[in-house]
């Protein structure tokens, strides 16, 4: 065993915490010498149901001495990790108690092994790339401007089909005429850009993906591009205001504002235990090999 682990525990903030499962992963870290930090909103919570005494954290506090980030949920909440993750330079293990979970792929079954695989150091560290934005005119002040599944630009709700003008590297791609784009990382090649047709990238593949959502133009395909591109994007249309989304938070945009988009220089470093391979979840979550001829 290695010397006194500090194990961080993030939920959900907006629902009620899995009490059964955070004693699990209480019960077993405490019992090989380890201590288990929450995040401030889910300890104010446990503190009026359970007489767990915890230390928390918030993005300022606390956040250094924290070894490894256990994201307890779907995919959603993994994603409201990122910048905790990137404020610490912390790995993250996700905890899956959703639905379908890519980035949320140990199985509440599979909880004991992975803690005891990480004190015995038994796992690997995969470095995912994220999306950076920029809006070169804009006073907006977004909390966050990094994404790690995706960027998404797209009309509001009620507003009519939108022009979008990107150019990579300042050259003209095209004028889409469509609901939205979405830009994707390798990780997020499994989300929104796959609903709307877009490839399925290898998590270590040096790309993004440009994909149209409900493209006017049916020869109008998604786009892969090298990761070291230089994406600009400006809005058009018969509305004042478009939405952005980053990852899972949406703002909206004033329609004369353009963004610029790039690969960020953090990553965020999820962990990989050796009974869990990016290829075995898109096997599993995708339910290939089901065809009865396998």
């Amino acid at each position: 065993m290695t010397s006194k682990k500090r194990i961080g525990i993030y939920c959900n903030p907006k629902a009620d915490p899995p009490i059964d499962i955070i004693q699990q992963i209480v019960d077993r870290v405490t019992s090989l010498g380890g201590e288990v930090i929450f995040h401030q909103a889910i300890a104010e919570k446990l503190s009026q149901t359970t007489p767990l005494k915890n230390t928390f954290y918030s993005a300022q506090k606390n956040i250094e001495f924290i070894d490894v980030l256990f994201s307890i949920g779907g995919d959603g909440t993994f994603l409201g990790t990122v910048p905790f993750a990137i404020g610490g330079n912390i790995p993250v293990i996700g905890i899956n108690i959703g639905r379908l979970g890519f980035l949320a792929n140990v199985a509440q079954d599979q909880i004991k092994s992975a803690i005891d695989d990480w004190f015995n150091n038994s796992y690997t560290l995969i470095e995912r790339t994220l999306i950076e934005v920029e809006i070169p005119n804009s006073q907006l002040r977004i909390p966050s401007l990094c994404a790690l599944n995706d960027i998404t630009i797209r009309r509001t709700e009620g507003a009519n089909m939108l022009t979008f003008k990107a150019t990579v590297n300042g050259q003209l791609l095209n004028n889409y005429w469509a609901d939205g784009l979405i830009l994707a990382t390798p990780t997020g090649s499994t989300a929104y850009s796959l609903s709307c047709g877009g490839p399925i990238l290898d998590i270590n593949a040096t790309a993004f993906i440009i994909t149209p959502i409900a493209s006017h133009n049916l020869t109008v395909r998604p786009l892969v591009i090298s990761d070291q591109s230089q994406i600009e994007i400006s809005v058009s249309g018969r509305c004042n205001h478009y939405s952005l989304t980053i990852d899972s938070e949406s703002y909206i945009i004033p329609i004369t504002e353009s963004i610029k988009l790039q690969k960020a220089k953090q990553t965020i470093k999820t962990v990989v235990f050796k009974n869990l391979s990016f290829y075995d979840t898109i096997r599993d979550k995708l339910s290939w090999g089901m065809d009865k001829r396998n």
